[in-house]
């Protein structure tokens, strides 16, 4: 790396720290591997700032030469959906992802409690298909709160998990379903879980 380069990354890494945009771009693995390592290292609060940082420069890239930088929006949009799955978490305990190889549910472990498989890259899959939207009351976490909120939603399972005995292989599309924490919560306000379709009766009755 000659000198110049090396200047624009450290200028990079401060904007990271920022959450602001950067106008010297880097190569796609470059970000592969710096996301790697903040992911590891920095909290939630930091990382979500280098993520601002690189989708405001994809931004003014786009708005510059329109290059659509396709390799680095996705690797943005899969740590997006990482952060998003630790919001998650904290609420849902069921929903801590834990990567196998394939989109594999049900395997029962033992932890402190007992904790379902789950597949980070099947909730990106479902939330890519439905968006980040709210399947039964159209709620936009985004919409309403900002970027800071971008990417943020529930993914409910169809197939009461509870009831599976081994392992199956997820259908993201047919399985899965983007809800926000309300919705989320109502479904599993009976058991086994309400349909998506009764509770937007429900609603439909209520309004």
């Amino acid at each position: 790396m000659n000198q110049t380069s090396a200047t624009n990354y450290m200028r990079n890494f401060v904007a990271f720290s920022e959450g602001r945009v950067y106008k010297r771009a880097m190569s796609a693995l470059s970000y592969e591997i710096f996301f790697a390592r903040f992911y590891e290292d920095l909290s939630y609060s930091e990382f979500e700032r280098v993520i601002k940082s690189v989708e405001l420069h994809l931004e003014y890239r786009w708005s510059k030469s329109k290059a659509k930088h396709l390799e680095v929006r996705t690797l943005v949009d899969s740590y997006r959906a990482k952060l998003a799955s630790q919001v998650v978490s904290s609420v849902y305990p069921d929903e801590v992802p834990k990567p196998p190889a394939e989109f594999t549910e049900g395997a029962v472990k033992q932890v402190t409690i007992n904790a379902y498989e789950r597949d980070p890259k099947a909730r990106a899959a479902c939330i890519d298909e439905y968006g980040a939207i709210c399947q039964v009351c159209n709620f936009n976490f985004e919409a309403k709160y900002g970027a800071m909120a971008k990417g943020f939603i529930h993914v409910h399972h169809k197939i009461d998990i509870a009831t599976v005995g081994e392992s199956y292989q997820v259908d993201p599309i047919n399985d899965l379903v983007p809800v926000c924490p309300n919705s989320h919560a109502m479904l599993h306000a009976e058991k086994p879980a309400m349909s998506i379709e009764k509770l937007r009766k429900i609603m439909e009755i209520k309004a």
